[in-house]
């Protein structure tokens, strides 16, 4: 009788195996799953935390696009389509449009503009994160050139 016992029992697994594979297996989970929770809230913070970022950056386009630019660099000057000179600069961390001093994005630490294949682009920094935005075709105004022959015509 004993040894059929002992027979029996070495066709399957002992308790304290299957509670030792258990228990391994639901570390396993517990892991991944804090993992995952982590990496989603980390997406999340981020993404909303920056999304002001790119509201800004499509409403400096609809404000350019079409236009014809005066000076870029660490302000972007340019003319709307009444003609009127408008500019885009860096005033104590904030992008601001003037004239009317209207406050498009808070919390900058750097903005710049530069002409690339005769494209116009924002270069924003924040929380020493940078951030490129294409805003518009490179036009030059029309009326600083009439101004330049009249000068070199003198």
């Amino acid at each position: 009788m004993f040894t059929r016992l002992r027979q029996y029992h070495r066709d399957g697994f002992t308790l304290i195996e299957v509670l030792l594979s258990l228990s391994i297996t639901l570390m396993i989970i517990f892991t991944l799953t804090g993992l995952f929770n982590l990496i989603q809230y980390a997406y999340t913070h981020h993404t909303a935390n920056n999304e002001d970022i790119y509201i800004a950056a499509k409403q400096c386009s609809q404000y350019t696009i079409g236009t014809s630019y005066i000076e870029v660099g660490e302000v972007f000057r340019y003319l709307d389509f009444d003609g009127e000179e408008n500019s885009l600069i860096l005033d104590n961390n904030r992008l601001v449009k003037t004239p009317g001093f209207e406050i498009l994005l808070f919390h900058v630490d750097d903005v710049s503009f530069s002409i690339e294949n005769d494209l116009i682009y924002i270069h924003l920094t924040r929380d020493r994160q940078r951030y490129t935005f294409l805003l518009t075709y490179a036009f030059t105004s029309e009326k600083e050139e009439g101004q330049d022959e009249i000068v070199t015509n003198e």
